[in-house]
């Protein structure tokens, strides 16, 4: 290892959100949803222009290793991180700090999600870079979205605006506590505040101070963190023990309880692309308003939709607005924009019919 800086990319997610173009075998951050190349691949090269590519590591389930290679050419298997489980952020994060740590526990790790989308690169960089120097005192650093709407799909962060130091180009607030994701009204009032910022799901800490801090705030995961710790040479012991930990969210089990957190606001374009109405909203539109991912169309009277197909037939739409067309070999959608939130809702109804 080169240097004592790390990068770690969570890919394990199932992206239910984006049927039927996602699947468990194929899911979201494997695929060409907005900007260039898989969402995995845009994060990959993210993450080369701050750390070098011997130190990125990635963690998922052993069966998406094929699609990361796919995605990643140049990515060594060796420097995938295999998850025997799905179990959640905590244990997952657990395992990466046992695992980089064989390395270097004193290195400073960037978490991110393998499926988000960042634009403006060039400070996104600046403050990654600001916030592993930063790490060194001893704290998990997060990263805040300042939110532009009351959205209940986000957990958010509440910091104090008014204490703040600054590392570099950054400023780093006191975190007071995290919030889970709210009601309509409560985050109406977070809005109005303006000292609550989405929690964007990126952290920044030393893989050390990471351990430290679950010996001191959860008894549960520190004894899960040591038990796992000593049978990492036994895999099939490692594995038992891992598939039995309760699965639960860095969230619930960490952040929630710790003083130890600072927030900087994110001065680059984000989006978790957490749904069909994020590809909407960020990918380019015709002059009608429309954002079409498909060659053979015809669109009459047609205005502020999605048309996203991966199929060679034609598709037609006829004097509808506000609408949302999904083609594929998988399935077929269609709905108003505004309730694509419940995609999820009607993979699960698919998945009991099963």
């Amino acid at each position: 290892m080169k240097s004592r800086n790390f990068g770690l990319i969570l890919a394990g997610g199932q992206g239910t959100r984006f049927w039927p173009f996602s699947t468990e075998q194929n899911p979201k951050q494997f695929l060409n949803i907005v900007g260039k190349g898989s969402l995995i691949s845009q994060t990959y090269k993210r993450l080369k222009k701050i750390i070098e590519k011997e130190n990125i590591f990635i963690i998922a389930d052993n069966k998406y290793l094929k699609l990361i290679k796919d995605s990643i050419p140049e990515f060594k298997e060796s420097n995938f991180i295999d998850e025997p489980a799905p179990r959640n952020t905590a244990p997952s994060l657990i395992l990466s700090n046992i695992f980089l740590s064989r390395f270097d526990s004193n290195a400073n790790v960037i978490i991110v999600p393998a499926d988000h989308y960042i634009s403006k690169e060039d400070i996104f960089k600046i403050q990654m870079k600001d916030a592993l120097y930063y790490a060194d005192n001893k704290y998990i650093i997060t990263c805040g979205i300042k939110p532009e709407v009351p959205h209940t799909g986000y957990g958010y962060i509440k910091f104090d605006k008014y204490r703040a130091l600054k590392s570099g180009e950054t400023d780093f607030f006191d975190v007071n506590e995290f919030k889970e994701k709210p009601e309509l009204k409560t985050a109406k009032k977070y809005i109005k505040y303006g000292n609550y910022y989405w929690n964007s799901g990126m952290f920044i800490y030393k893989l050390k101070h990471f351990k430290e801090f679950f010996k001191k705030y959860s008894d549960y995961y520190y004894e899960k963190y040591l038990e796992l710790e000593k049978s990492f040479e036994n895999r099939d012991r490692f594995c038992e023990i891992f598939e039995q930990i309760k699965a639960e969210s860095i969230d619930y089990a960490l952040m929630e309880k710790i003083e130890e957190i600072k927030m900087f606001e994110a001065k680059f374009i984000w989006s978790d692309v957490g749904s069909w109405s994020s590809v909407y909203e960020l990918n380019k539109k015709d002059s009608n308003g429309n954002a079409i991912e498909v060659c053979n169309n015809v669109l009459i009277g047609t205005k502020k939709s999605l048309i996203f197909s991966k199929e060679k037939k034609p598709v037609a739409i006829i004097g509808l607005e506000n609408i949302a067309v999904i083609n594929t070999k998988d399935g077929l959608l269609v709905a108003n924009i505004n309730d694509l939130q419940k995609v999820k809702q009607v993979k699960k109804l698919l998945d009991k019919d099963k």
